[in-house]
């Protein structure tokens, strides 16, 4: 086995070479530690050497403080499974109204720990633990234009009002 690489594009942002690359619990301290210097309080690990890979895999923890504005995908989907902690998957019809509200946590914890969220459906992540760690997989190439975000929500560059919208979410009868 040859070492793999890891590159850090920003303290959002670590990018392995795309070599053999297996991760313990040290990998996502070092990770949170990341995630806690960074501003929007999140990192990635990608799998993939680059944004060109064809197979997007990404380690990615948030903290709970973290806000992700909802967002959907054109002509890919998107996996994601739970490894650590708890939040809410949100799934937003076209004007904004929460269709969906789908605990996810780990498999022991009796929540839905895995989904696949099919193109064009608006969704984000409502954090219930200090810390949510999950494998992220989609197509790539990663191109920012297959992908919008919802107009009927704050930016992520402003996190005060993206937790007072997260906090204002009428969420389904359950």
């Amino acid at each position: 086995m040859t070492n793999t690489q890891i590159r850090e594009i920003s303290p959002e942002v670590l990018y392995s070479d795309g070599g053999f690359l297996a991760v313990d619990s040290r990998m996502i301290s070092k990770l949170k530690a990341y995630a806690k210097a960074s501003e929007r309080k999140r990192c990635r690990l990608c799998f993939h050497a680059n944004a060109d890979a064809i197979q997007q895999e990404m380690l990615i923890v948030m903290h709970k403080s973290s806000y992700v504005r909802p967002h959907r995908h054109f002509g890919k989907s998107e996996t994601l499974m739970v490894i650590e902690g708890a939040a809410d998957a949100l799934l937003f019809n076209d004007q904004g109204t929460v269709e969906t509200s789908l605990p996810m946590s780990p498999p022991d914890a009796g929540d839905m720990f895995f989904y696949k969220m099919p193109s064009g459906i608006f969704h984000t992540l409502s954090f219930r633990s200090e810390w949510f760690v999950f494998l992220e997989t989609t197509i790539g190439p990663f191109d920012m234009s297959q992908s919008s975000h919802a107009e009927w929500a704050p930016p992520e560059t402003d996190q005060p009002a993206g937790h007072t919208y997260m906090n204002s979410l009428k969420l389904p009868a359950a």
